[in-house]
């Protein structure tokens, strides 16, 4: 009995051994993936660090990396001032260039031999596979160019018809393209500027011609390039944060989405076999992107000097090679650290492959297999919800759409769900338009005749003499009648302190309606991110600014609303929106996107005429003319930010004297 039961206990040890293998793979960095709503959720390792090329001095400065279609590892070393030739186990074969190369920064090969960017012979070098000199490619001898401009080579690649293209240090105009024979063909690719405030602000007080003669107005010039397959251009650029990552389509615009950026700025990038893209930043993190430039991984990061295999000095260079390994470039520790992708990662990669081929519902199967280890993993639930949409279930196509943030899918599926309900269920919705419609008539009319409603109607006039009651219907009138409504506020006091706090707790409820409550497709904050504090904050901190700053503004220029007036005539100006914003959430639940523009056409009118409401209150309460009310208006805005500046300072040295007593009680404490 107990030789059994030790049998069985070691069978179960065999087996369980490749699980706690895996499980127990121990690595100096933790491994990142991003949820759906863009956060970060720590994931399961993808890529182990499984050893290094070069730690036997082979290397002294590797400063880019390419592997052939072979595997063989080419190694740009400008340090030894040649190109290294590893084979796929890390032996080293050859060397190119000795003698010849003085600062080789780049390297690209394919079937016509080995390009090099020598930097300071500022040529591209041509070898052939045996290391001789074939041929070498100065600047471009051509106005085009530039008399000025000078050819300092950084890094190389090659099309398919046997172009160059050259990233060029302080290239501000693209990528120097060169035909096979060394003509200039033009520049490629070059780079834009982002969208921002700083940069619009000076367009719209500057001439033309003033914003061409601006010196600093010049686009960052790419860091490294490289090439797919498919002959799409990827280029990095470092010292931006717009189209950091760009693939490049034949006429050099980015395919990619333009806010692609890491904590670092980047050093280089790869492309894998699936079409997913590999970069490094100058932090050495290894970010890992799918074919639409979305996050698979992060991981990897800076040396803290204890020399742990994964973690890098000054990262200069990544490749992929053909089993999907990665090779690492390090140009102070002189080596070339490899990375072997985990089973997880390889799955993945497998369904990458089918779902960028466009076999949906083929690539289901392992999708639910990453999902198995990683429930938020958001492009494992895109790829499903395709399946599912290609497989006409629209309803589980939208609920997988909705958890990797997919709006444009969503919204196919949901047109078609809407399309199914509207062909079952339109004819019985008009039906009972019509019925309800004639029902009505039919009831006005009888009650004409007959009066068997005047019950109800005594009833509901005794409701609406109620005080309370009858300043709450009192909103309503503002909607039609503004300047009227505001005589009544100031003059006869129609309403009261009551019904207008009434009011501003049902705006603060169809605020949080608002928020948290529209369809998926016109971005609500998920109900799980609720916190009540912080959105009573930013609903009544605006608020209460204006009330009291606009109350002190116009009592300094003669104005005659009190503060009570204010407090009851803002919440009354705000009556389009009290009214309108919770049917508009409802609205929005069943718009697509083709019809966004109805949601975004309603809230804008609602707040436009809120506005107007508003202004017409400071006007009528102040007793002011149009440009004095105009006057209270700036006045009031540049308050209200002189409060939030003094506020925020007062916040900061309020937070230094409580550190400052805190840090003597401890010393208190330690010295007692």
């Amino acid at each position: 009995m107990k030789q059994t039961l030790l049998t069985w206990l070691f069978i179960m040890i065999v087996c369980l051994l490749p699980l706690s293998a895996q499980a127990s793979v121990e690595v100096p960095y933790k491994t990142y993936t991003l949820t759906g709503e863009g956060y970060p959720i720590e994931t399961q390792v993808a890529y182990v660090p499984v050893g290094n090329i070069g730690l036997t001095g082979d290397l002294l400065a590797p400063e880019d990396l390419f592997v052939g279609k072979d595997n063989l590892i080419y190694v740009a070393d400008s340090g030894f001032q040649h190109v290294v030739v590893f084979d796929e186990e890390g032996k080293r074969i050859r060397e190119i260039g000795t003698g010849l190369l003085r600062e080789p920064l780049g390297v690209f090969v394919n079937e016509e031999g080995i390009y090099v960017a020598d930097y300071a012979l500022e040529e591209i070098v041509l070898f052939n596979h045996s290391g001789d000199l074939i041929n070498t490619f100065g600047k471009p001898d051509t106005p085009l160019y530039g008399e000025r401009a000078a050819f300092k080579p950084q890094k190389i690649t090659v099309d398919r018809r046997g172009n160059l293209y050259v990233v060029s240090e302080g290239s501000t105009n693209g990528i120097v393209q060169l035909s096979a024979e060394g003509d200039f063909l033009g520049f490629f690719g070059v780079n834009r500027f982002g969208g921002s405030l700083l940069s619009f602000l000076p367009d719209l007080i500057t001439s033309e011609t003033q914003r061409v003669n601006q010196f600093l107005r010049v686009p960052p010039a790419p860091t490294n390039i490289t090439i797919d397959e498919q002959g799409l251009v990827y280029t990095v650029t470092a010292g931006t944060d717009n189209e950091v990552v760009r693939r490049l389509n034949i006429a050099g615009a980015n395919m990619l989405p333009s806010d692609i950026a890491g904590s670092n700025p980047m050093r280089d990038v790869a492309v894998g076999a699936a079409g997913n893209m590999v970069t490094i930043s100058t932090d050495g993190t290894i970010y890992e992107l799918d074919p639409e430039g979305y996050t698979l991984f992060y991981f990897g990061g800076k040396e803290d000097g204890t020399s742990r295999a994964g973690l890098f000095v000054q990262p200069s260079a990544i490749e992929v090679d053909r089993n999907g390994q990665l090779l690492v470039a390090d140009r102070e520790k002189g080596t070339v650290e490899l990375f072997n992708p985990t089973g997880f990662t390889r799955n993945l990669h497998e369904g990458i492959r089918l779902f960028t081929e466009g076999y949906y519902v083929e690539s289901e199967a392992i999708w639910q297999d990453v999902l198995q280890l990683n429930a938020s993993f958001a492009l494992a639930h895109n790829a499903i919800g395709q399946s599912e949409f290609k497989q006409q279930n629209y309803n589980k196509a939208m609920a997988r759409f909705e958890r990797s943030n997919n709006y444009s899918a969503y919204s196919n599926a949901f047109w078609e769900v809407r399309y199914e309900w509207m062909q079952e269920k339109l004819s019985l919705l008009f039906a009972s338009i019509i019925g309800l419609i004639t029902l009505r008539f039919g009831i006005i009319y009888t009650n004409r005749r007959f009066g068997y409603l005047a019950p109800v109607e005594k009833r509901w006039v005794q409701v609406k003499r109620l005080k309370l009651f009858n300043e709450l219907l009192f909103v309503f009138r503002f909607i039609r009648h503004p300047i009227d409504s505001f005589y009544y506020v100031k003059e006869n006091k129609r309403v009261s302190i009551l019904s207008a706090s009434i009011l501003y707790v049902s705006l603060f409820i169809s605020y949080l309606f608002f928020i948290y409550g529209r369809g998926f497709i016109f971005r609500p904050t998920p109900l799980e991110y609720f916190w009540f504090t912080y959105d009573l904050l930013i609903f009544a901190t605006p608020i209460v600014f204006f009330l009291l700053v606009n109350y002190l503004v116009s009592t300094i220029s003669d104005g005659e609303g009190r503060f009570r007036e204010l407090y009851i005539g803002f919440i009354y100006a705000s009556a389009p929106l009290l009214i309108g914003l919770v049917p508009l959430v409802f609205v929005s639940r069943i718009l697509t996107l083709n019809e966004a523009f109805l949601f975004q056409f309603s809230l804008l009118s609602m707040i436009v005429y809120a506005l107007v409401i508003l202004f017409i209150m400071l006007k009528e309460i102040h007793d002011f003319t149009f440009w004095g009310t105009v006057r209270n208006v700036v006045l009031t805005i540049f308050g209200m930010i002189l409060l939030a500046f003094v506020l925020m300072i007062v916040y900061v040295l309020f937070d230094q004297v409580i550190q400052f007593l805190a840090s003597i009680w401890q010393e208190v404490l330690y010295r007692v």
